[in-house]
């Protein structure tokens, strides 16, 4: 089995030799490897800057998040915020109107800031079914 490894570097060396022969002796393999020098570029345009910007407007918005501002939690609990401890990197939601209810949960549980205009229009659309 070994033997098998060891010939490989040997079968490269004669495709280059034979491929260097029939176009005159003068190709330097680059022409052959551009290409592949395109993945990482192609990779980065891709998938890397995409979840970069995906990040940078994360932070922003936790960054802008401020008192009675509506969010959605990753568990999936909608709540107002009501406090946020920058030092410990806290955020105090309350979740239920009717009791009070709050929820004390870290900065980065928060999924997204709900617009006010969302909520108006949800609120239109149940209105309009139970008529």
């Amino acid at each position: 089995m070994a033997e098998l490894f060891a010939s490989i570097p040997l079968l490269f060396a004669q495709a280059a030799a034979k491929g260097g022969a029939a176009r005159g002796g003068d190709d330097s393999g680059l022409s052959t490897l551009w290409p592949l020098m395109l993945i990482p570029v192609i990779f980065y345009f891709v998938m890397l800057r995409p979840q970069q910007q995906q990040e940078r407007k994360r932070k922003d918005m936790l960054g802008a998040l401020k008192k009675n501002d509506r969010v959605l939690t990753t568990a999936g609990i909608y709540g107002t915020v009501l406090s946020i401890d920058n030092d410990q990197d806290r955020v105090v939601l309350r979740v239920d109107d009717d009791k009070g209810g709050r929820l004390t949960f870290t900065r980065a549980s928060i999924v997204r800031v709900l617009d006010g205009t969302q909520e108006k229009d949800k609120d239109k659309s149940k209105a309009g079914e139970t008529v």
